[in-house]
């Protein structure tokens, strides 16, 4: 199947901006920050099975940094919900202070992170205390073997720990994220159900990607939502949701109990017309899209320019924004925060 080009069938209304500046008419944003790319895995759809060009330690940003340049997005662009990610967040040596700063910013009213869970045992209970709301968890197959060819060597027994760990410091709600794999979706899907719905989870079908070097082995993998979406409708029903977001959500009856499915599918179902969100990465480099070839050197900017002709080049920038092309990138995804 041909990737959809997201301008097609629905689009992206471009949010302009007024003269007060460069936030969105109407509401506000969420900023999803990419805290480091390393990461402690090495999921197929994000990194390649060989030597990994990381970013040279030096490029990548320290907690004060991260947070002074949240803090201006904050001020500037109505960010007001901070989503954390990587690589892998839970690797940035700073983790828990870089939570309790950003969470004492004036505006900031949500942190939460997506993480593989790995580490999360260790950490769930000081990054609650610091101020984080909540977790998505990173779960594409609860069978040990294919979690391990998936991530190359990963143990699905620590992510399941740091699920538990994650329920027991009260970060709530706990959502799942599966990337879906036509290979195996018919074996995952309703295993993953199976536990989402047990544990009271809500779970995020997501359609596959081609980013970074994968290419052909994510062609050879899509399978489209509406596909895994219809052999659900086989045996239960599938009842429309309020959405916030990316993910269409879905009242799902699965085996005699209710659980909420979202669906997110930007290969097949174009979600353009409601993104609200802004990258920035580890680097200090905002995006306005994960397949925008274009960016903005924040950081940079923010320590050599003034705060209005900074403020004027991000408001050029963000009211430019337009559908991408097509969703695919060259760029790893842990370079420029999945």
């Amino acid at each position: 199947m041909a990737y959809q080009r997201p301008g097609q069938g629905g689009g992206l209304s471009n949010r302009s901006t007024d003269s007060s500046g460069p936030s969105p008419k109407g509401g506000t944003r969420v900023l999803r920050l990419s805290v480091t790319d390393r990461c402690d895995l090495r999921c197929r759809y994000c990194l390649p099975a060989g030597a990994v060009p990381f970013a040279p330690q030096a490029e990548l940003l320290g907690t004060a940094a991260l947070v002074n340049a949240v803090a201006w997005l904050v001020r500037q662009c109505a960010v007001d919900r901070l989503k954390i990610t990587g690589g892998e967040p839970l690797t940035f040596r700073g983790i828990v202070e870089l939570v309790e700063r950003a969470a004492a910013l004036p505006g900031i009213r949500e942190i939460s992170m997506t993480t593989n869970g790995t580490r999360l045992a260790e950490l769930a209970a000081a990054l609650r205390g610091a101020g984080l709301a909540r977790v998505n968890v990173s779960l594409d197959t609860l069978d040990e073997r294919r979690f391990a060819e998936l991530t190359r060597g990963g143990d699905l027994r620590r992510t399941l720990a740091g699920i538990a760990a994650a329920r027991a410091a009260g970060l709530a709600p706990i959502k799942l994220n599966s990337v879906l794999r036509r290979s195996a979706w018919r074996k995952d899907v309703p295993a993953l159900l199976d536990f989402a719905a047990g544990e009271g989870f809500e779970i995020r079908f997501i359609e596959l990607m081609r980013t970074g070097t994968e290419v052909a082995w994510a062609d050879a993998e899509l399978v489209v939502a509406g596909e895994v979406r219809s052999s659900l409708e086989r045996t239960g029903r599938l009842q429309p949701l309020p959405s916030v977001g990316p993910a269409r959500r879905t009242l799902a009856s699965w085996r005699g109990r209710d659980m909420v499915v979202g669906w997110i599918t930007p290969v097949s179902e174009a979600f353009c017309g409601t993104c609200d969100r802004l990258r920035l990465d580890a680097r200090g480099v905002l995006r306005r899209c994960l397949m925008d070839p274009e960016s903005v050197p924040l950081v940079e900017m923010l320590r050599s320019g003034t705060s209005e002709a900074v403020r004027e080049t991000v408001g050029r920038y963000l009211a430019a924004k337009v559908p991408p092309a097509a969703m695919d990138t060259p760029r790893p995804m842990r370079g420029i925060g999945g």
